[in-house]
């Protein structure tokens, strides 16, 4: 009874903190971090105590395979001492969040808590955007001006900013079609997605404006519906163009055009990153050890330092090789898989839904991947393999339907 009370107990303080980090997350990295170690303690303690280890699925081996690589290639790193700590202060630590969470959220009522939640903070920083586009600041943590005429709250550039939306607004758009007691739930869903909308056009980030568009296709794939709204709001974007301010008017005349100064930029790190990996291509040149190495590879004359390649895929691979790439290719595939399976021979309900969701914003997380640096970032890095352990959680709920 005793060891029964202490996992109960166990288990609401690893639930109360995914709800904190669904929260403070757009807010505050420290708070996240305690979050984070406090949610893994406990989850820890729960399976000490009631031996027990999560069910083994492939991700598991897709999830072991990749932590092996980053494990090894401390031992091979350019420097030792950046990859120890990148391995313990994130590779190690997201991995285990992801089977928090996916344990921790095992039933309808905690993960409607926690969208919820989620929900709550994207109406507090949908404010905040809109505030910040009329008053040039933002009012949650008074960020400095970047005297740029776009939006990003409280986060540091409007990329991740934009980032952020995209992982946010499938869980919003999903909640139009789930049953509520209450109607006015859908409304509020409705509205806040129209907020998210506006804070992510504000943005004018390219990225994040890609992102949408793979997030929108693919959900148009189960729900036609979403399809029609993507092509309403791509009719009203294209016939209401010449009312925008001209740096809107400018990124949608240029959308395919890289030629403005920011992707000049990219191209010289990318090519840099380039010649990192080809002078270790297998295994890399150690794991967080690319602004290290960067100086050594990058044309000279370059002014400026490079903490990220700005394309994550390309900066995983000069770190841990283009097996270690393939590693964690594999976790993606894996998971996947298993989750259009799941969607194809589920029911609609809650979890479908959730699993919907949540397929869709790894996707528009893994678009802007690639010209970006948000897997890198402490808050959007834990956040992406967050929305991993929703999507575990999300197909388990679907497939024990199934059975029932």
């Amino acid at each position: 009874m005793e060891k029964t009370k202490i996992t109960l107990i166990c288990d609401r303080i690893a639930l109360f903190c995914l709800y904190g980090i669904a929260f403070f997350l757009p807010i505050s990295k420290a708070i996240i971090e305690v979050f984070i170690y406090l949610a893994i303690v406990s989850f820890l303690v729960k399976k000490i105590i009631s031996r027990k280890i999560p069910s083994k699925i492939p991700f598991n081996l897709a999830c072991f395979i990749y932590l092996f690589i980053c494990f090894f290639s401390i031992f091979i790193s350019s420097n030792p001492q950046i990859s120890i700590r990148s391995f313990f202060g994130k590779v190690l630590t997201n991995l285990t969040l992801l089977f928090v969470v996916a344990d921790t959220l095992n039933s309808e009522r905690k993960m409607k808590n926690f969208i919820f939640i989620l929900a709550l903070a994207s109406l507090l920083l949908g404010i905040d955007g809109i505030y910040q586009h009329f008053t040039h600041r933002d009012f949650i943590r008074n960020r400095y001006n970047l005297q740029i005429p776009r939006i990003y709250a409280t986060f540091p550039t409007p990329n991740d900013f934009g980032c952020y939306l995209i992982c946010v607004i499938p869980f919003i758009l999903v909640n139009l079609f789930i049953t509520f007691k209450y109607k006015i739930n859908r409304f509020f869903y409705a509205g806040l997605f129209l907020l998210l909308f506006t804070c992510l056009i504000l943005t004018v980030s390219r990225g994040s404006w890609f992102a949408f568009i793979g997030i929108m296709f693919f959900m148009s794939v189960w729900n036609r519906s979403l399809g029609l709204l993507f092509l309403i709001i791509s009719i009203i974007i294209l016939a209401t163009q010449k009312f925008y301010y001209p740096i809107f008017k400018w990124r949608l005349d240029n959308f395919f055009v890289f030629q403005d100064p920011s992707s000049k930029d990219r191209i010289l790190m990318w090519s840099a990153a380039w010649k990192m990996l080809m002078s270790r291509p297998l295994i890399g040149l150690g794991l967080g050890t690319f602004m290290f190495n960067f100086k050594n590879f990058v044309a000279q004359g370059y002014l400026y330092s490079a903490p990220y390649a700005h394309n994550c895929y390309l900066q995983i691979a000069t770190e841990i090789g283009i097996i270690g790439l393939v590693s964690f290719l594999a976790i993606l595939v894996v998971l996947f898989f298993n989750g259009i399976m799941a969607l194809n021979k589920g029911e609609k309900t809650f979890f479908w839904y959730i699993l919907l969701a949540s397929l869709a914003a790894i996707l528009g997380f893994c678009v802007q991947m690639a010209v970006d640096t948000n897997f890198y970032n402490l808050d959007l890095g834990a956040f992406l393999w967050l929305i991993m352990g929703i999507s575990i959680s999300a197909i388990k709920n679907v497939k024990a339907e199934l059975k029932n």
